[in-house]
């Protein structure tokens, strides 16, 4: 005779995210100057945490910011993009990248 044993739905489900939970990445200064010259609406507060380390600049934020502010990134990319400013485009994209990654693991992240 053959048991079957119901996995419990709890183990499958994806763990919620606190949106006040504190992220933080690293980015290059390319990456600083270009955020700080688009002031993104919800760029403020991460940008003021900027600090030089020795493993590039460290950017702290709430979950919630750092989401918002790779909305903004992503979009301003593909606006680059059609605009053909390749430069910021590619600067962008790595800046959206890394948030992203940095969101999803909930650790530092480089971001080249």
């Amino acid at each position: 005779m053959v048991t079957f044993t119901r996995a419990k739905v709890e183990s499958l489900a994806m763990p919620t995210r606190d949106s006040h939970e504190t992220i933080t990445a690293y980015i290059t200064e390319e990456g600083l100057a270009l955020l700080h010259e688009f002031r993104f609406p919800c760029s403020e507060e991460v940008l003021a945490t900027a600090t030089v380390t020795e493993d590039g600049i460290r950017l702290t934020g709430m979950r919630f910011d750092l989401e918002s502010l790779a909305g903004w990134v992503a979009g301003e990319a593909n606006h680059s993009r059609k605009k053909r400013r390749t430069r910021k485009a590619r600067i962008f994209d790595e800046v959206a990248d890394g948030l992203e990654s940095a969101l999803g693991s909930g650790f530092a992240v480089w971001i080249r």
